[in-house]
């Protein structure tokens, strides 16, 4: 997915999606990018780790993305883990919203790749 508002790009380490996202999410584009990831996710994989660290802007259409995301994935049995790095200008949008209640913050995405690997060994 490209266009003015957000970047999407899917990488895969070992049974762990990693999808980085770039720009604002906001009620233009949080339907399409919810399409566009959930037809990244394989159910071989053990979970998705959502790099949020280049999203500048982040409205409350993004925030029920990650919670439906979060449950979507749940109902799978799979993990999503958001990595958000402590100066990201969304981190403490999503602390205020308890998303972590979900779907676990973590500062690098190595660490959350990390997070969802061993708790599927």
């Amino acid at each position: 997915m490209r266009d003015r508002i957000s970047q999407l790009e899917v990488d895969r380490e070992g049974d762990v999606i990693i999808a980085r996202l770039v720009g604002e999410i906001d009620g233009s584009n949080a339907a399409e990018l919810g399409r566009a990831l959930g037809e990244q996710i394989p159910s071989s994989a053990h979970g998705l780790v959502l790099d949020l660290g280049g999203v500048a802007y982040l409205d409350s259409a993004g925030i029920e993305l990650l919670f439906r995301l979060a449950r979507r994935l749940g109902d799978r049995r799979q993990r999503l883990r958001l990595s958000v790095p402590t100066r990201s200008p969304v981190r403490r949008v999503l602390e205020i919203c308890d998303i972590g209640a979900v779907a676990p913050l973590e500062e690098a995405t190595d660490v959350a790749v990390a997070r969802i690997a061993d708790s599927a060994s």
